[in-house]
């Protein structure tokens, strides 16, 4: 039993591997020009961008890892679907409130403008907050316990941030300063060394170290969840800190172009950088006062032996 589970993950992660390589592969490979054209398809009348594109790769990929791992965990094939079609949309909202609350130059005239996001304009924070406080209003409304869940869905959020980080990077966008050491450029492949190079200067490929710094953490998290180690619902403290360390100490520094620049402070700090660190805080917090409570609860691991035991009997 346990060897037909490995395979089967194994084979989950090959399929998403596959697909994110299969999408790359034409966003890039099929082109003749840098820096990429952002558009994939152009009807005449309409566009569709690759920043969309990727966008909705990562959405789909870290929904068939959430929609199998919770399946295994006893619920529904539903619930996750279910929860999509109001947590996308309002996941939607906030990152996009989040960018308009907090742009250093606004044009926006109507409201069109400021649903318009034809020309990019979500912000990654505003997309966690709003799915944070979605998450426990859904939980309750279905009467389900909303740590397990959690756990999923962070390494789901990991998923689909590293795919939707190449959005920007088929935008020509998120990009550090000039890169000043020959060793990292002989290390970066040819397609980023291209689109990262303005004139003739190569720039820091910034949402290429978020996406490893996410990557990192996934592997670690997907490493340890079968260990008795942490328990349910530890995984969304520890993603508030790492996500929050490498955004607010690494990326956002390191960013010359970023989606508000550093115009927009909070007490003399970017307002990316401030709320990373507000991130990082609550994670803090979250985790020492769960840990008042850490005896009684299960490690994860038991919640998917006591489901298989359930099923088997």
């Amino acid at each position: 039993m346990h060897n037909t589970h490995t395979h089967s993950t194994h084979h989950r992660y090959m399929i998403m591997i596959h697909v994110f390589i299969m999408v790359l592969t034409l966003a890039i490979f099929t082109q003749t020009e840098v820096p990429y054209n952002r558009v994939a398809i152009d009807f005449g009348f309409a566009k569709i961008y690759w920043y969309a594109v990727f966008i909705l790769t990562g959405l789909l990929l870290a929904a068939f890892f959430s929609q199998t791992e919770l399946v295994k965990m006893g619920y529904s094939k539903d619930f996750l679907y279910d929860g999509l079609l109001w947590g996308v949309p309002i996941a939607l909202l906030g990152a996009r409130l989040y960018y308009v609350m907090f742009d250093p130059i606004p044009h926006y005239n109507s409201f069109f403008d400021i649903i318009n996001i034809s020309k990019g304009g979500l912000a990654i924070h505003g997309a966690l907050i709003a799915t944070f406080i979605f998450l426990p209003i859904y939980s309750k409304l279905k009467k389900v316990n909303v740590m397990p869940i959690v756990d999923i869905l962070v390494m789901g959020f990991l998923i689909g941030q590293i795919v939707g980080r190449f959005g920007n990077f088929m935008n020509h966008e998120a990009y550090g300063p000039a890169i000043q050491s020959e060793w990292i450029i002989r290390i970066l492949p040819n397609f980023i060394l291209n689109q990262m190079r303005l004139g003739d200067v190569i720039h820091h490929p910034t949402f290429l170290y978020e996406g490893l710094w996410n990557l990192v953490f996934l592997i670690f998290l997907i490493t340890m969840r079968q260990k008795r180690v942490f328990k349910i619902g530890d995984y969304l403290g520890l993603y508030l800190i790492w996500y929050g360390l490498g955004r607010g100490l690494i990326i956002e520094p390191m960013r010359v172009n970023g989606a508000y620049g550093d115009a927009l402070m909070f007490m003399n700090v970017p307002i990316n950088i401030a709320m990373s660190f507000v991130f990082i805080l609550i994670g803090i917090g979250y985790m020492l006062i769960k840990h008042r409570h850490r005896h009684a609860l299960p490690f994860q691991v038991d919640t998917y032996i006591e489901n298989q035991e359930r099923t088997e009997n």
